[in-house]
């Protein structure tokens, strides 16, 4: 059957149903031949045997008689049968006596011959006359034996005949529902069926096979949906997928086993050199030699790297900075099939990164380099060099001031102007940095690297000392500079920069507008100022500073109307220290507070005793600028509350560089600490920066003229007049004007001629100590002096 496969199913189980049936007949016919053969070749050999028999007895009688007439007349009858067709007669010693056969008889080998003895009885006697041997051809059964296959050959075709029919007409009956279902099936195949499967309503077997043909295109419909909507989703997946690779800003690309590339997207052409679909990977064309060997050596080893490379843009020439990660592929079993190329463009990380350093390392407003690239580039010079390295710090004059005057938008524009000047000086054994603030600094590197910097910085002050426009204005500032030089390995930066910070200090205290070199006199200084500094700390906690009291006259009366309180220090060996030397320490270490508090504290306890004897002036203390902008207001009257003080035995001494420090909320300060009750004086006035236009800013009570234009009254026309002018001025401001530093009878009067009020100095005797100034105010009631804490 598998050599027709274009013949119907029907055909098919036609023929094979009856090639069975003919071969079992062709089977049959072939059984009953044989069988009609042996049939008959049974009754011949009868037959023979019988006429054997017959003849031999029917030729007794004639042989013993001896009659040859006899014997041939029986032998012709015989022949004449036509059955037989050789007979022989022998007598007894074995002579043939006669012998005759059929016309055109040739004897064969399967002829059926047989003898037997002629015997003759009588006389109670039997004689052995000879014997008798006859033949039968075996053709002579060929005729009715081919009528009998014959006929049963063709009862054999009838009934092939009638089971071919009826077998035809069953399988016609059956394969009629299973040719409707095969063209259903067809239809089906084709995508054409949309009708009902036929046979549903059987019984039998072709029902369940419809049954199960409707239930499996039934799934079949169910399955074409969900396989055209896993097409339409694998269709956009697939659309997704290679528009993600087109659009992705990385570049990707997969090798086949043999490192051909067998995907590359876009990016992937213009990041990894000649890469294209088709051709070989080739590393070398866009790595360097070393780490493409190397990376060919981790895709043979079916290794995953990851590495940064550096390469050029196959379109825009830029260089490019990409992460790349590889490895090998695989699949469900493991098997090799490639390898896989990813690269991310960092360049704009890098330049972000970059970005971040430079941020880092540079200062914003200006874009000199900071403090810590500063230091890192001082520490660099001075260990992989070893050469000589000065550092300069430098600072801007009265730029707080310029800040609140004028905003901050003028002062960062000054800071850009400076900068542009101190870039200028840089180069490549120079560079300028601003620390922050109105602070900057340049490090010069070699062997004069102190002359140079040093002209460098004499440069700069001069420049910085003439007028400066700014955003349309002109602005009056000033620069101080401080210098100190390192050499060798073994110098520390921080040790260089304290130094320059030292000799910075030094310059600004000798009068600004100066360049000041570190030396070692600077050192002991220092030196001296940190032993001061422990010395004092350990003063103020065992409570060794005490006030003393200056005492203010009323220049018309000659009353005394306050004191100003003065701190006092004796150390057991460095003797009495002056308040000029531990006051800017205690400002500088943080003690300032603590200090403050303890002389506060002793002055209100004295003030409140006077005033509750009947004092009413008032008991000045100095306020440092560090106290401002942390609720000055509310520690004084914490001290006040603590003594039992009122406010209004009290003055408070301030000086114009308060609201420089502090600007607005020191003003706050200021008014709130009149809002206590508390007199507040401007002191050191004369000396300051802008004092007549700060006199409008600051509420204050009182004026206090500087010692140094009192002390000058007496040879200067120009003194006299502007201390006439300030008491004027002050008067007109409703406020009442002292001057300080009064040591002569000359200058008091030259101060009342001046329309000052009050009179502080030596004029009226040395500061006094609390027993003594109590004696001074109170000198007939013998007023005891009572100590608290």
């Amino acid at each position: 059957m598998m050599h027709l496969p274009h013949i119907s199913f029907r055909s098919r189980l036609l023929i094979s149903m009856l090639i069975p049936v003919f071969l079992i007949q062709c089977f049959s016919i072939a059984h009953e031949v044989l069988d009609h053969k042996e049939v008959f070749l049974t009754a011949l050999e009868q037959e023979r045997d019988l006429m054997l028999r017959f003849t031999a007895a029917a030729l007794a009688q004639p042989m013993h008689h001896e009659d040859p007439v006899q014997i041939q007349t029986l032998i012709r009858d015989i022949l004449a049968e036509g059955r037989v067709a050789q007979v022989q007669v022998f007598d007894a010693s074995g002579a043939e006596i006669f012998a005759q056969q059929t016309p055109g008889y040739s004897p064969a080998a399967d002829d059926l011959q047989a003898s037997q003895r002629i015997t003759y009885t009588g006389s109670n006697q039997t004689h052995d006359l000879g014997y008798l041997q006859i033949a039968l051809p075996i053709s002579v059964m060929a005729e009715p034996l081919h009528t009998a296959v014959l006929s049963h050959l063709t009862i054999s075709t009838l009934v092939l005949m009638a089971i071919a029919l009826i077998i035809t007409l069953a399988l016609s009956h059956l394969s009629r529902p299973l040719g409707e279902i095969t063209q259903t099936l067809t239809a089906m195949r084709n995508g054409n069926f949309d009708g009902v499967i036929p046979g549903r309503e059987r019984r039998d077997e072709i029902g369940l096979i419809a049954q199960a043909l409707h239930q499996l295109h039934e799934k079949d419909s169910e399955l074409a949906e969900l396989r055209a909507q896993d097409n339409e989703s694998a269709r956009r997946e697939s659309k997704r997928i290679r528009r993600a690779l087109q659009s992705t800003r990385d570049g990707v690309v997969l090798a086949d086993e043999t490192g051909k590339v067998v995907l590359c997207n876009p990016n992937g052409e213009l990041f990894f050199g000649d890469a294209q679909i088709g051709r070989q990977l080739n590393l070398k064309s866009w790595l360097p030699a070393d780490l493409a060997a190397q990376t060919e050596t981790h895709i043979r080893n079916n290794e995953s790297f990851a590495f940064e490379a550096t390469t050029t843009h196959n379109l825009s020439g830029h260089e490019l900075n990409l992460l790349v990660r590889g490895g090998p592929i695989r699949d469900e079993r493991g098997s090799y099939l490639g390898s896989m190329l990813l690269a991310s463009d960092h360049s704009d990380q890098a330049r972000q990164a970059e970005r971040v350093r430079f941020l880092a390392e540079h200062d914003s407003l200006t874009g000199l380099p900071n403090r810590r690239l500063m230091e890192q580039t001082l520490a660099t010079w001075l260990q992989q060099e070893g050469e000589e390295v000065s550092v300069l710090l430098a600072d801007l004059d009265h730029f707080k001031q310029i800040n609140d005057t004028l905003g901050h938008p003028a002062g960062d524009e000054l800071l850009r102007v400076v900068a542009h000047r101190f870039e200028s000086c840089a180069s490549t054994y120079v560079m300028a940095a601003r620390l922050g603030g109105d602070e900057f600094a340049i490090l010069v590197k070699g062997a004069d690297s102190q002359d140079r910097l040093t002209n460098i910085a004499n440069r700069l002050v001069a420049e910085m000392a003439q007028p400066q426009e700014v955003a349309g204005q002109v602005l009056h500032t000033g620069m101080s500079a401080g210098i100190a030089t390192l050499s060798g390995p073994q110098a520390q930066p921080s040790e260089g920069i304290r130094r320059a910070d030292l000799a910075l200090y030094e310059a600004k205290r000798g009068g600004r507008g100066m360049v000041e070199i570190f030396h070692e006199t600077l050192e002991t200084e220092i030196n001296r100022k940190s032993l001061l500094e422990g010395e004092l700390r350990r003063a103020l906690a065992q409570g060794d500073l005490r006030p003393v009291f200056q005492v203010q006259t009323d220049l018309a009366s000659g009353e005394v109307i306050g004191f100003e309180t003065l701190a006092r220090w004796h150390h057991r060996q460095l003797g009495t220290v002056s308040p000029a030397g531990f006051i800017p320490i205690a400002e500088d270490c943080g003690l300032i507070r603590e200090l403050t508090y303890q002389m506060m504290t002793q002055a209100f306890r004295a003030a409140a005793r006077w005033h509750e004897a009947g004092f009413q002036g008032r008991v000045a203390v100095n306020l440092s600028p560090k106290l401002f902008g942390a609720q000055v207001d509310e520690f004084v009257n914490d001290c006040l509350f603590e003594t039992n003080c009122p406010a209004s035995a009290v003055e408070a001494e301030i000086t114009e560089t308060v609201v420089l420090a502090s600007g607005q909320s020191a003003l706050r300060e200021i008014q709130a600490l009149q809002e206590l009750g508390v007199t507040v004086a401007l002191d050191d006035f004369g000396m300051g920066y802008s004092s007549l236009s700060y006199l409008q800013k600051f509420p204050v009570d009182k004026i206090k003229v500087d010692a140094a234009f009192v002390s000058k009254l007496p040879e200067s026309e120009e003194t006299r007049a502007i201390v006439g002018a300030i008491a004027e001025l002050g008067h007109a401001l409703g406020m009442r004007v002292t001057g300080e530093g009064a040591e002569t009878d000359a200058h008091r009067q030259l101060l009342k001629a001046c329309g000052v009020d009050y009179l502080q100095g030596y004029f009226d005797g040395p500061p006094l100590t609390e027993r003594a100034a109590t004696a001074r105010l109170f000198p007939s009631q013998g007023l005891p002096l009572k100590r608290q804490g």
